[in-house]
């Protein structure tokens, strides 16, 4: 197999990528990627993992993405919605689908590892020589995410360790919650679970670092919230050095 690209991953940085000089040039792309569907870990998030930031501003660059719309209830009341995982995956997929296969330009072999010169089936075994004129490993800014990893501490006795994926299903048969970390994932975690109803005391946040934190009004369209919808981020803010972190 003869490529102009082999690029190892097909997660938001991969696809980035492949969008923007497929746009640009009559070039020839290989796709190698160990999962089954394009998207990175966004195919192995939890149910309620959101997207933070207006989906406008992620995503692949010629693919129109997020919605421009407000919410009118809900934590995020006053902006624009936040994407759910459903919808990031689905983004990813389309664009692989819709526009990189059908142009013929663009080969992708998913459950796949690129070794050596060498595209390997992860199910068969099966491997192809791939001759490549420029190699892309998108897979040096992979993320990792609980789900596919192990814990490094050690977990007491009648303690009960899971990863987000399987809160929403035994969230039911406790009575408190202990969440460790202090990045998007646990901020997600914490959300989900007083919007479903549990109480602050049943809630203990462990976290090994204070977040830096910008505020969601900043980075609406417009530069700002939207009519009526318009208030204050909140009162109670830190001010360290040149950044602040809300709180």
């Amino acid at each position: 197999m003869r490529t102009d690209y082999l690029v190892i991953g097909a997660g938001a940085t991969a696809l980035a990528f492949v969008d923007t000089v497929f746009a640009g040039t009559d070039a020839t792309f290989t796709i190698v990627d160990r999962r089954d569907a394009p998207g990175g870990h966004w195919n192995d998030a939890y149910s309620f993992v959101r997207l933070h930031q207006p989906g406008w501003m992620y995503g692949v660059p010629s693919q129109p993405f997020g919605s421009l719309d407000v919410e009118e209830s809900g934590p995020n009341r006053g902006f624009t919605p936040l994407a759910s995982g459903v919808e990031v995956t689905d983004h990813f997929h389309r664009f692989l689908r819709e526009t990189l296969l059908p142009s013929g330009r663009v080969t992708y072999l998913p459950l796949s590892e690129y070794r050596e010169g060498r595209a390997v089936s992860l199910l068969s075994g099966e491997s192809t020589e791939v001759e490549a004129t420029t190699v892309v490993d998108a897979t040096l800014l992979e993320a990792t995410i609980p789900l596919t990893h192990e814990p490094s501490f050690l977990v007491a006795d009648g303690a009960v360790c899971v990863p987000p994926n399987s809160l929403a299903r035994t969230a039911p048969r406790h009575d408190h919650f202990a969440v460790l970390g202090a990045g998007k994932t646990a901020l997600d975690v914490v959300t989900w679970l007083l919007v479903n109803g549990a109480r602050p005391e049943q809630i203990t946040w462990v976290r090994p670092r204070e977040a830096w934190l910008y505020g969601r009004d900043l980075f609406q369209p417009g530069g700002g919230l939207h009519g009526r919808h318009r208030r204050r981020a909140g009162p109670a803010v830190r001010r360290h050095g040149r950044g602040s972190t809300a709180r």
